[in-house]
């Protein structure tokens, strides 16, 4: 296959083996995204991302800055490698993170409650930088009074 789209004269490059991804994939950007953002699918369009929220379920985060239609690559979650993300507030190293606004991480609060837990802190970060974490896919962990 040759690599070039001569009507546009724009290179085209190909993954071999479809709908496989090792350790990130790529996506829209719906809105702005900054790197280091969790992102979670865009509810009409899955081949887009937003910023995640408190209440979204993230599957990854944006390595990359983009403006909204642009591509982003997007490290997912649960793979080997430890990641940078923003931190919503004062985060200690070997705390437990959940989703906080606008695609940033949060201490797993005390209170009663169930929550998306997406990882643990290696590194203390205070907030509004960046934190490393050893990512896992999200999963349910409730509290108990």
């Amino acid at each position: 296959m040759n690599p070039f789209n001569f009507t546009t004269n724009m290179k085209i490059l190909s993954n071999t083996a479809i709908g496989t991804h090792e350790d990130c994939i790529t996506k829209c950007a719906k809105t702005p995204l900054k790197p280091s953002q969790l992102v979670a699918l865009d509810a009409s369009d899955p081949k887009g991302v937003n910023p995640s929220s408190s209440s979204s379920i993230p599957f990854g985060v944006a390595s990359d800055e983009a403006a909204a239609g642009e591509i982003v690559n997007v490290d997912l979650l649960g793979c080997s490698n430890t990641l940078h993300i923003r931190a919503g507030a004062s985060i200690a190293a070997g705390a437990l993170l959940i989703p906080g606004a606008n695609g940033t991480v949060l201490p797993m609060p005390t209170s009663a409650g169930t929550y998306s837990c997406i990882g643990l802190a290696l590194s203390s970060a205070a907030n509004g930088a960046e934190v490393e974490v050893l990512t896992s896919l999200p999963y349910q962990h409730k509290i108990t009074a």
